[in-house]
């Protein structure tokens, strides 16, 4: 009976301590996503060539309804943002940059 005890109390410590290095996994990589947001709002600010692209890449992989409406915001800002003419369809703001390059 106390190997028992002993077994199911080793069980409980190892499940502490992978529930405490999955919840140290999920800060890092909050913490990244965190970091990456601002760089994409940095450039956002100083690059407004750049929004139209991060607007169609926006609507592209941000799929989650809570995620969609916490962007709301932030996309009528940088849209009010965008340099005239420089709206381009989501079509043209995705083709490749080597397509670009390369005049085709």
């Amino acid at each position: 009976m106390a190997d028992i005890k002993k077994l199911e109390q080793k069980r409980q410590e190892a499940l502490d301590k992978a529930n405490r290095m999955k919840q140290q996994i999920d800060k890092a990589l909050n913490g990244q996503k965190f970091v990456l947001g601002g760089m994409l709002m940095k450039i956002a600010e100083d690059e407004p060539d750049r929004i139209p692209q991060i607007l169609s890449d926006i609507d592209k992989y941000v799929t989650r309804k809570a995620d969609i409406s916490r962007l709301e915001g932030f996309k009528s800002e940088i849209g009010n943002n965008v340099p005239k003419g420089n709206f381009s369809s989501s079509s043209e703001a995705n083709r490749p940059l080597i397509d670009t390059c390369y005049g085709n």
